[in-house]
């Protein structure tokens, strides 16, 4: 899917996660994408049977650069369907107050899933999460293509004072929710690879 190699590196350096104690938990996010991978789906879940890792399935989202078309978003009920065919026991986590993923677990694994639905159940009402990009600019919403930068001010001699103003008024101006997901101008945000996590 990635176009490289590497699948067994990726596994490996999960298990070598989930064997670190400090660690409180390992996350492992999917997007799925109708008619590439979305056939995987029973196997990403069937992870957190003998794993305590959290597979989050991510809903396909639009990008610069990632063929957006709304007719390959599956959409999170449609996931869990899936799922619960397989699995009538499985049951509603407890999510905390600003998650962003609404979990899942089956009766005795060990892990849990949950999913992402940016796109069909927004969650942007509860959400809290800032981005800061590798080159300095805050994004207070992955599809705002409006960003921030930090970088410059503290070049020009911004005090912590003044980074903390910037990013308070970048958080006030967020908007409560998004509209016309669709209609989202993916030329102008940048890809998700140069935003980060």
């Amino acid at each position: 899917m990635t176009r490289r190699i590497g699948h067994d590196a990726v596994l490996r350096s999960l298990d070598t996660a989930l064997s670190i104690p400090e660690l409180r938990s390992v996350k492992l996010n999917a997007v799925i994408v109708k008619g590439l991978n979305d056939h995987e789906v029973l196997d990403f879940v069937d992870l957190t049977k003998d794993k305590d890792i959290s597979v989050r399935f991510i809903e396909f989202m639009p990008f610069t650069g990632n063929k957006w078309d709304k007719r390959k978003m599956v959409p999170s009920s449609e996931l869990l369907s899936i799922v619960e065919e397989q699995h009538p026991l499985v049951m509603k986590a407890p999510d905390g107050l600003n998650d962003t993923a609404r979990s899942y677990i089956i009766p005795g694994y060990k892990g849990s899933f949950g999913f992402i639905s940016s796109m069909s159940d927004h969650f942007c009402g509860s959400c809290n999460r800032l981005r800061l990009t590798a080159d300095g600019q805050i994004k207070v919403c992955l599809f705002d293509a409006k960003e921030i930068s930090l970088r410059d001010q503290m070049r020009q001699g911004a005090s912590d004072a003044d980074l903390l103003r910037t990013i308070g008024l970048a958080v006030g101006a967020k908007q409560e929710k998004h509209n016309g997901m669709e209609d989202i101008d993916v030329t102008t945000n940048r890809p998700m690879i140069l935003i980060g996590g």
